[in-house]
């Protein structure tokens, strides 16, 4: 669905950047009127509320939901011509989705720290990433058109992970009863799905991201030099956000293959790879509200 939307994006800005070479040379040219001298840099604040979503690669993870979160930014414009600038800044934001795995785990819920016991469970996941974000895209503009300008951009961002939390629903399914010698019989005592709230998984998720960004927006000039800055921002992840890092050689930590049909079946744990390597990427469109000065 994502690249539905990709194709439109584009094309509106492929318009744009022809409406932008038709303009004349620096600020109106109309007769009697002064030439307004655009500024070769521009700066600005802004507020980042955003969705963001998981997009999973591998055959086995279920993505099924969204986040809704808020970030900030600093934006900057350095013009090189009347309607093109390079445009840069920092970004700060926070992205995630819902997601749905099966895990082996040690210890009950009721006595993490003696029970040693090993469990089958379904985890819900819904993951909050922290990303700071530098962003190197290509941005045109109209001219003005009474007092708003339009924009579009397209680029590249890369993003560096500060944190990572997830809050986690699990369903006890199985118990390991054999000890070394494996044997799951149904777990009876954790009858009610157990919730963790704010559990860090910076292990779990890459350190840099790399994303694609497609935007479009405008600029409201309120007085001079100062204007209101409304835009949307598709940030497309390009790389597998999951690590794989902190999972152990013997692949016993890994996140367990489901069945065919689906479902949480212990025989799996019989086949000689059980286990598989989680990868998917996050999306997310972002809101900027802001000031340009």
């Amino acid at each position: 669905m994502i690249r539905q939307f990709s194709l439109p994006l584009i094309g509106a800005l492929l318009l744009l950047s022809f409406d932008a070479l038709a303009q004349p040379v620096n600020g109106d040219s109309r007769p009697g009127r002064a030439r307004y001298e655009e500024p070769k840099f521009r700066m600005g604040l802004h507020f980042l509320p955003s969705v963001g979503w998981l997009d999973a690669r591998d055959q086995f993870t279920v993505t099924n939901g969204s986040v809704t979160r808020f970030g900030f930014g600093f934006t900057a414009d350095i013009m090189f011509a009347d309607n093109y600038a390079i445009g840069t800044g920092i970004n700060v934001f926070r992205n995630g989705g819902c997601l749905t795995v099966i895990d082996r785990v040690t210890g009950s819920p009721v006595d993490l720290a003696n029970d040693s016991s090993e469990y089958l469970v379904q985890r819900e996941r819904k993951l909050t990433q922290h990303w700071v974000e530098l962003p190197v895209t290509f941005k045109f503009r109209t001219r003005e058109i009474g007092h708003i300008t339009y924009w579009g951009q397209f680029g590249l961002g890369l993003g560096l992970n500060l944190r990572a939390t997830a809050d986690d629903r699990l369903d006890y399914r199985y118990r390991n009863d054999g000890g070394s010698n494996p044997l799951w019989v149904e777990e009876s005592l954790i009858q009610e799905e157990v919730e963790f709230k704010d559990v860090p998984v910076e292990s779990e998720v890459a350190l840099i991201r790399a994303a694609m960004i497609l935007g479009l927006g405008i600029e409201y000039n309120l007085s001079g030099k100062t204007a209101l800055l409304v835009g949307a921002t598709f940030n497309n992840g390009l790389v597998n956000v999951a690590n794989k890092g902190n999972f152990g050689p013997d692949r016993t930590e890994e996140h367990i293959r489901p069945a065919l049909d689906g479902s949480l079946d212990p025989a799996i744990l019989e086949a000689p790879d059980p286990g598989y390597d989680m990868k998917m990427v996050d999306n997310a469109i972002l809101l900027s509200l802001g000031l340009l000065f």
